[in-house]
């Protein structure tokens, strides 16, 4: 496929000499994949004119081909063998070997006793799982061992890319949530577009690992409470993620030309899924009774039921806005549920009213210096209050207080000083009808608009940025300054 091609060999630090190469493809080149393609299609005309290997309805999948991970569907032993056959006969013929060392059989369903599948004479080893293009397949059809290793994955990935200096001590939270979320959720997740319908276990077993990593980022408390450090970094759990790859998935087979197989078997599913009643459908892996029953759960079933009726789907790019918009705005409606019926959020709810990374976190950007006091400020935001009113007196002004950080930021005399520094460089705001709606809120509201670093008043860009500064700069000196005297 290339004329006067070379190669040499480093290993070591050290450069063989260069040689010729009659044939192959390039070892991660960007065109291996496709020109391999061509030179393997014949062969897949080959098996697919036999009619030796498996039909979904009326379709032909016996092949499915990516590059040279090759795998052959039969439904007996005497039709694998077939295939294996012609699969060796082709390869004779254009001089290159498969080989059977690194070849699997796989035996789904009920197991059927017969002779073995030979490669060139060899027999093929038979095996309770195996690795297809990157997606790990098991006889059983058991999927706890692919989430554990999910689980595993994105906790090692995880540590292994803080280990190499991207760590919430060194780098902003945002930022260091970002790089993990494109490095390690990809890695961990890998497949899982094409994942069943979890167990209730194997979901709380990812999500317990997705709240790890999402407290370890922001340097809160491993009992600090899951839709608390959610919404403070603005991560969604971790099912709609998947959720989102499935639909992103969904849309991408939607878009491919008709005569394609996976368009194919697709709307043959769906069809039946639409005119058979779908509880004869109990496969928990089956990946378009998933999808229908995801789209109805996000209120995206008219898109489904148009691609039916018309054949029409919207591109890709345009998908991808609808599935994350329409799954943003559900999530957000069961937090702001969940939220508003669970006592311990009472103050919570107050602070943090939207969900989207804190604005301490955002303010620790453009003033790294100021990373310490804005994990302070998050950390605050994050506790459980008492909801005992037993008061308690202050030993540095004598006042009674139920709560310390309103006492702190909002009364104790002990503080004046600090208080007074704050009002001053707030009075420098414009406009000073700003500093007058602050001055008439009472202890309690003033206390919580300093925590969230947000305010209704209307300031432009530059004046909300400076004032969630003073919020982040200030709120730290008054409790620091009150808890160490």
């Amino acid at each position: 496929m290339y004329t006067d091609l070379s190669s040499a060999i480093l290993f070591g630090g050290k450069l063989s000499k260069w040689f010729k190469l009659n044939r192959g493809v390039r070892q991660g080149s960007a065109l291996s994949a496709k020109l391999y393609l061509i030179f393997i299609n014949d062969l897949i005309n080959e098996l697919e004119s036999s009619n030796k290997g498996a039909f979904l309805y009326d379709i032909n999948s016996s092949s499915p081909v990516q590059a040279d991970d090759i795998s052959l569907i039969a439904t007996n032993h005497e039709s694998a063998q077939k295939m294996v056959s012609i699969c060796e006969q082709y390869s004779e013929s254009w001089s290159f070997s498969f080989s059977p060392t690194k070849s699997k059989l796989l035996q789904f369903g009920k197991k059927l006793t017969g002779p073995d599948i030979f490669l060139y004479n060899e027999p093929i080893l038979s095996v309770k799982s195996a690795t297809h293009v990157g997606i790990s397949l098991d006889t059983s059809m058991k999927t706890m061992d692919r989430t554990l290793k999910a689980c595993r994955t994105l906790r090692a990935t995880t540590a292994s890319v803080i280990r190499s200096g991207i760590h919430p001590a060194v780098l902003n939270p945002i930022v260091c949530a970002k790089i993990i979320r494109q490095v390690c959720y990809p890695k961990a997740l890998y497949g899982c577009e094409i994942w069943g319908k979890l167990s209730k276990t194997e979901t709380l077993m990812l999500e317990r690992t997705h709240h790890y990593v999402c407290k370890f980022i922001q340097g809160l408390p491993r009992r600090t409470r899951t839709d608390m450090c959610l919404s403070l970094i603005g991560w969604l759990n971790l099912d709609s993620f998947i959720n989102e790859r499935k639909l992103l998935f969904f849309g991408r087979i939607c878009n491919l030309p008709q005569r394609a197989i996976s368009f194919r078997i697709l709307v043959r599913k769906l069809f039946e899924l639409k005119y058979f009643n779908q509880e004869n459908t109990n496969c928990a892996s089956d990946f378009s009774k998933d999808c229908v029953d995801i789209l109805y759960k996000y209120h995206l079933s008219d898109y489904l039921t148009k691609f039916m009726d018309s054949g029409h789907f919207p591109s890709q790019r345009i998908w991808k806005r609808i599935v994350h918009r329409s799954i943003f705005e559900y999530e957000l409606k069961e937090w702001q549920q969940r939220i508003n019926i669970d006592s311990d959020f009472n103050i919570f709810k107050k602070i943090h009213k939207v969900f989207q990374p804190h604005p301490a976190w955002t303010v620790a950007l453009d003033f790294p210096y100021l990373r310490k006091q804005a994990n302070y400020i998050v950390s605050l935001c994050c506790l459980v209050h008492n909801t005992n009113s037993d008061s308690i007196l202050c030993d540095k002004c004598g006042k009674l207080f139920t709560d310390p950080c309103i006492h702190a930021i909002s009364s104790c005399d002990y503080l004046s000083d600090i208080r007074d520094e704050f009002w001053c460089e707030l009075l420098c705001l414009n406009p000073i009808t700003f500093s007058a709606f602050l001055g008439s809120l009472d202890d309690e509201d003033f206390c919580y608009i300093l925590l969230s670093c947000e305010t209704e008043f209307e300031l432009d860009c530059e004046q909300k940025k400076r004032f969630q500064f003073l919020c982040v700069k200030y709120v730290y000196r008054f409790c620091k300054t009150f808890s160490h005297s």
